[in-house]
């Protein structure tokens, strides 16, 4: 026969299944004693789901880490203003649905461009409104700056 597997820390099936085994002081009498704790307790959280707006229901479902990567990300480069603003206010406000979490948007430096970086602050001040609507929550460039960045991270 195979070995038998025991760990020092807990008991075997044998002896959990035979009733042979010995109760510690804080281990529960019986299923009865662990259905009753527990039923208290999902009752308790139904309650509060219940109680709470749709908002508060949301946010029990939104990752709770700030350091949440991207989900998708969306290269800006090679589109005029208008297009690119359609691009970035479409898939915000598409968030909303709550199956997206965080998107980036690479909108470049404006390195290659003959003039003042455009699409950048075209984003910005889109992003900004957008956040005032409510169709996102947060906006962090990567350097922290509009001026020096070239790529936004979006939160629902």
């Amino acid at each position: 026969m195979g070995k038998k597997f025991q760990n020092n820390n807990s008991m075997n099936f044998a002896e959990l299944f035979s009733g042979k085994t010995e109760k510690k002081e804080t281990e529960k009498e019986s299923f009865a004693d662990l259905l009753e704790e527990y039923s208290d307790i999902d009752f308790e959280i139904h309650k509060r789901e219940k109680e709470s707006s749709a908002e508060e229901q949301k946010e029990l479902f939104r990752p709770r880490s700030e350091n949440v990567l991207p989900e998708f990300e969306i290269d800006l480069h090679g589109l005029n203003q208008d297009e690119a603003e359609k691009v970035v206010e479409t898939n915000v406000r598409a968030m909303t649905s709550g199956r997206i979490y965080k998107i980036r948007i690479v909108t470049g430096k404006g390195l290659h461009s003959k003039t003042s970086p455009v699409l950048r602050n075209a984003i910005d001040i889109l992003l900004r409104q957008l956040k005032r609507d409510g169709f996102c929550s947060k906006i962090e460039w990567d350097k922290k700056s509009v001026e020096e960045s070239g790529q936004v991270d979006v939160t629902a």
